[in-house]
């Protein structure tokens, strides 16, 4: 039996990156957030559609957390998708909820990948109203 070719073993370890996603990390408390004048409920139901309106694919809902991973577009390179984005939620006393999102890009494919954090709160802004 012939060994495996290194053409074979190329095109293996493409695939396998590319089905990795990188884990998107809370922003610091350096990082502005957006701040919406509505109860925590309402801004989590805005932040899974948001998602769900930019092509990912959510993988975890919380009160206070939402992530969500775009797929792969592979052809003969690895292409665009494979981000992750993560939704953090505060409830900021009465009814209001502040918001921070972080897109985090793939290994594979990252020349393809964009930051998709002010897209997914121009949505959140359309599903809930303007942020302050």
């Amino acid at each position: 039996m012939k060994g495996i070719s290194w053409k074979s073993a190329m095109v293996a370890g493409v695939l396998l990156l590319a089905a990795c996603t990188a884990t998107p990390t809370k922003p610091g408390d350096g990082t502005p957030s957006v701040v919406y004048d509505k109860p925590a409920g309402e801004v989590q139901k805005a932040a899974v559609d948001a998602l769900v309106a930019n092509g990912f694919v959510v993988s975890k809902s919380t009160a206070d957390y939402i992530e969500g991973a775009r797929p792969h577009k592979v052809g003969l390179v690895v292409g665009s998708g494979g981000e992750s984005a993560g939704v953090w939620l505060s409830s900021i006393g009465g009814a209001k909820t502040s918001v921070k999102v972080s897109t985090a890009k793939s290994f594979a494919g990252m020349a393809g990948q964009k930051n998709w954090d002010k897209e997914i709160i121009a949505e959140m802004d359309k599903g809930v109203g303007p942020h302050e």
